[in-house]
């Protein structure tokens, strides 16, 4: 596991990770997120947009959203276990 702290998101996704991504992924954060946490919502929940790369990379106002090479310390993963 990279050093969280000089851990970098990918600039771009592999064939394999972006299929896994949409099959896997944006399938749960439409289904559980996107109706507080994206650009179409009324009110964006904790300053926290999941439609953008941008937003997820910033986060929120409470936490980073992800955090490279370290997920279990990840706001995204603590939600979807619901911690």
């Amino acid at each position: 596991v990279p050093d969280p702290s000089v851990a970098q998101f990918a600039s771009s996704p592999t064939a394999d990770q972006l299929h896994f991504f949409e099959s896997r992924i944006r399938p749960l954060l439409i289904n559980h997120c996107y109706d507080c946490h994206s650009q179409d919502s009324d009110e964006i929940g904790g300053g926290l947009l999941f439609d953008s790369r941008t937003g997820v990379i910033k986060g929120g106002v409470t936490d980073a959203l992800i955090v490279p090479g370290d997920p279990d310390n990840s706001l995204l993963m603590r939600a979807v276990h619901y911690k």
